[in-house]
This record gives C-alpha cells, sequence and structure tokens, in this order.
C-alpha cells in the first residue's frame, strides 16, 4: 500500500460543527469520549504504508502497523457492529463503526495489514 487511503462519512453539516465546537473549547473532545460512546467511532480513518490514522469526536487516534496488538469485531449494546484496533505502549483504540463507507474492505485491510486478528461474521441484529 502505497498511497494514503482514506474512508469517511459523506460530508454533514451537523459533524463539521461538531468539531469546531469541539476544537474551540478545551476539554470538549475529553468529555465527549467519557460520556458518548459514539463520539469515540472513528468518522474518517486513513491507511498509510505505516500506520492508521481516526478522527472522531474524542480526537484524533495514530497505529502503526507493527504497534497492533488487537483487531477485533464486536457488536455495541445497540446491536452495532464495530471494528476495534487496539496497541498498548502507550494504549490506543481505534473502533470503527459498520456503517462507515468501504467498511468491509477497511476491515479485511487493516486485518492483514496488522497480521493479527481474525475477521469473524456476526449475525445480524434482530
Amino acid at each position: 500500500m502505497s498511497d494514503l487511503q482514506a474512508y469517511e462519512y459523506p460530508h454533514c453539516p451537523l459533524r463539521w460543527r461538531a468539531h469546531a465546537v469541539a476544537d474551540r473549547i478545551p476539554g470538549m473532545r475529553r468529555l465527549a469520549a467519557a460520556v458518548w460512546p459514539a463520539a469515540r467511532r472513528a468518522d474518517r480513518v486513513e491507511l498509510d504504508h505505516d500506520h492508521l490514522r481516526a478522527r472522531s469526536l474524542a480526537g484524533i487516534v495514530r497505529i502503526g502497523w507493527e504497534e497492533i496488538t488487537t483487531v477485533r469485531r464486536s457488536r455495541t449494546g445497540f446491536g452495532r457492529v464495530t471494528l476495534a484496533v487496539e496497541a498498548a505502549g502507550p494504549s490506543r483504540r481505534i473502533e470503527i463503526a459498520e456503517s462507515l463507507p468501504g467498511f468491509d474492505q477497511l476491515a479485511q485491510v487493516v486485518r492483514e495489514r496488522a497480521g493479527v486478528g481474525e475477521i469473524v461474521e456476526l449475525p445480524r441484529a434482530v
């Protein structure tokens, strides 16, 4: 993978405004991450030859491919499928919702590049 690949939601004025407010108010990103689980889910993910980088309302997380310790799919309390990518030293986590355009391709590329984890198909929520 030599070029940057980016996955993101289509433009949304509300999302743009939320990021603008979080940029201007100190501590807003930490507060959002603490009280709202969806704030930790990536709205933009970039894959490069040596790392992946995700932006969420909680902030920006960058993890090198060699730093990844865990890649797993899970289901939220509301039944939504997410992909979690974790690294240790320092502890970092990127959470990606299945609703992100290109999610299946993104999940496959991340698992292959990281060399850890297994993509398990989860049954659809009822």
